[in-house]
């Protein structure tokens, strides 16, 4: 007798709060907000790569202050929900939960990439 093995794929979608680009856009013309969301994401993207070299280092000091910049980075264009599990972070290092730590950064970096496309996508179709 064999046992069946299931995968589960852990996706979750991102959120993104489109009224603070069009926020950008208004305030700033489509130049500069072009150029603003694109500064993030670039910066993002670096985040996300050295938060996810932090934690194959458990480097947990590192990993607190990537999560806590990149949480800002998200705030300034809408993706609320990957900026509060960026700050949930934080807070599992703060009290140094490893368990937690652990769950959390996995779920930071999933969706840190969904978030990313995302806001590409954003960004292609309402012609950035």
């Amino acid at each position: 007798m064999g046992a069946e093995l299931y995968e589960f794929e852990a996706q979750e979608n991102a959120s993104l709060d489109t009224t603070r680009i069009l926020i950008l856009r208004q305030s700033l013309g489509d130049q500069r907000c072009r150029e603003i969301v694109e500064e993030v994401v670039f910066h993002m993207t670096d985040r996300l790569g050295l938060l996810q070299t932090a934690f194959e280092e458990n480097d947990l000091e590192d990993v607190s202050i990537l999560a806590s910049r990149l949480a800002g980075l998200c705030e300034q264009i809408g993706l609320v929900v990957l900026a509060r599990v960026a700050r949930d972070l934080v807070q599992c290092v703060t009290v140094g939960d490893t368990n937690a730590i652990s769950a959390v950064g996995a779920r930071l970096i999933r969706l840190g990439e969904d978030s990313l496309y995302s806001v590409m996508v954003y960004a292609d179709q309402s012609a950035l």
